[in-house]
């Protein structure tokens, strides 16, 4: 999720200003498990890993990886794990969950909470970090602090909510789901994807050109990546993604777009157009809406990458202290800055907090739908923002990795024909123009293309800070009345 820069590391004054126009929730009397559950108590790191375990946190992984590493955490921790399915994708991928917890405790005794991750398929850090929180919790097992934690409280950690989004994006970072689209009306979904023709291993954008030209984006885009496969001479017009955005698809607050809404918060102006064809359309949101309905939590963090940051509702409309929808948002406020700062100790990055509608009005988003229809306290964290600070500053909350370099590389008429196959005079623009006769191509490769394959660096700490930012929301909880499913539904 994109968003703007942070002024400030934490926006703290306006916190406190905010919840002092209500009363938040007492916080729970203090008890020999809150003491037990102190952050400084947990283990930093696993003392005993089984090598089917031994798992690179600054790799990445397929998405059959992940499959094989969360079996095996189910198959060496039976005690305290189950693992199931709770849907699937569009292409017949499972949506697995991760359940821990102390199975010798009753349910109805123990907090729910959920961690979700990777709704958009190109954010892949998120899946890693909801993974290792996984993995550090049942590998911790013995430890007296997670030994706690799981008498206490059960987790569902769902690492992937979009399997097929986040296999695609080892190709090209994909945000959508895969629902069947023909974007280029010949009949034939994902008719021309992108292919990688010039051998580097990525995708480019292609732009028309001659060899004279200083390479830029200001040049006219030709198209993208790809041998033409639909044979109609326009590069990769049929790309393998849906142009549904999943985290504007559930069935809350769904499609809304308040045009008279003051200045540029126009509410929906971002989401409309890619917010699927109804509320819950896609397989993937359904699933997990069932799943949330029929599994009782007190709160959920659902996970992405592009800022760093906690985020809490709403995400369509400010906070309205008058309104009693809103009693528990300044709790959530607190929460999430208590998140953020947790995650910027650990990791040394920058990490704010704000409301989702600060950072852009959007509509039936996760966590508006969380605790709009089922009074759970949700949160979005966003664990990654790529690049490095002009000045080192850590309020521009940026992971400070170095990126790879921009490419250009420009392929005349005849190497069009020689090395990459293809006939240039069958080549159009999606206005039907052929290139001229001293015209090339130019590929352009962005450094997020080249990151296709890559984890960024440090991104074993990362995953570690949202383990502690994940674990201050657990520590807050249970707060409030918990979910509480609409009368319409049961």
């Amino acid at each position: 999720m994109a968003g703007t820069k942070c002024k400030r590391v934490f926006s703290m004054g306006l916190a406190l200003a905010m919840v002092g126009t209500l009363t938040v929730h007492a916080a729970p009397s203090t008890s020999e498990g809150d003491i037990l559950l102190n952050l400084e108590n947990r283990p930093d790191a696993p003392e005993n890993i089984p090598t089917n375990l031994d798992i690179d946190w600054n790799k990445q992984y397929r998405f059959d990886e992940i499959e094989a590493y969360l079996e095996s955490m189910a198959e060496e921790y039976p005690e305290i794990t189950e693992l199931y399915s709770i849907g699937r994708s569009h292409q017949e991928r499972d949506l697995w969950c991760l359940e821990i917890t102390n199975e010798d405790v009753p349910k109805e005794d123990k907090t729910g909470i959920g961690v979700f991750a990777n709704i958009h398929g190109g954010e892949r850090e998120s899946a890693a970090s909801a993974l290792y929180t996984a993995w550090w919790t049942v590998l911790c097992s013995e430890d007296e602090y997670v030994q706690t934690l799981l008498d206490e409280y059960i987790l569902y950690v769902i690492p992937v909510i979009n399997p097929d989004g986040y296999e695609q994006s080892f190709v090209i970072n994909t945000r959508q789901n895969l629902r069947p689209r023909d974007l280029n009306g010949d009949g034939i979904p994902f008719s021309d994807p992108y292919t990688d023709i010039d051998g580097d291993g990525y995708i480019a954008t292609i732009y028309r050109g001659t060899a004279e030209d200083t390479p830029s984006t200001e040049l006219e885009q030709f198209g993208m990546e790809s041998c033409d496969w639909d044979g109609n001479g326009i590069l990769g017009d049929d790309p393998r993604n849906s142009g549904i955005d999943m985290n504007r698809n559930f069935n809350y607050q769904w499609n809304r777009f308040d045009i008279e809404t003051e200045d540029t918060q126009v509410i929906g102006n971002n989401a409309w157009d890619r917010a699927g064809p109804d509320a819950a359309s896609e397989p993937e949101v359904q699933a997990l809406q069932q799943f949330m309905y029929k599994t009782p939590m007190y709160a959920l963090a659902t996970l992405h990458t592009g800022i760093q940051c906690v985020l809490y509702p709403w995400c369509y409309r400010p906070y309205d202290a008058e309104n009693p929808d809103d009693a528990d948002i300044p709790f959530m406020q607190e929460t999430a800055a208590k998140m953020a700062e947790a995650f910027q100790e650990y990791t040394g990055r920058g990490f704010y907090t704000k409301s989702s509608y600060e950072d852009y009005p959007t509509s039936a988003e996760l966590i508006d739908y969380a605790y709009g229809r089922l009074n759970i306290h949700a949160y979005t964290i966003e664990v990654y923002n790529g690049g490095q600070s002009e000045d080192g500053d850590i309020a521009d909350c940026k992971w400070e990795n170095t990126l790879p370099e921009p490419t250009w590389v420009f392929y005349s008429r005849e190497e069009i024909q020689s090395k990459l196959g293809l006939d240039p005079n069958a080549l159009t623009d999606e206005e039907g123009n052929p290139l001229g006769a001293d015209e090339g191509l130019w590929f352009y490769t962005s450094s997020t293309a080249q990151m296709a394959d890559q984890a960024p660096e440090n991104q074993d700490v990362m995953v570690r800070g949202c383990r502690d930012a994940i674990l201050t929301m657990i520590g807050n909880e249970p707060s409030g009345d918990g979910a509480q499913v609409p009368y319409y539904y049961k």
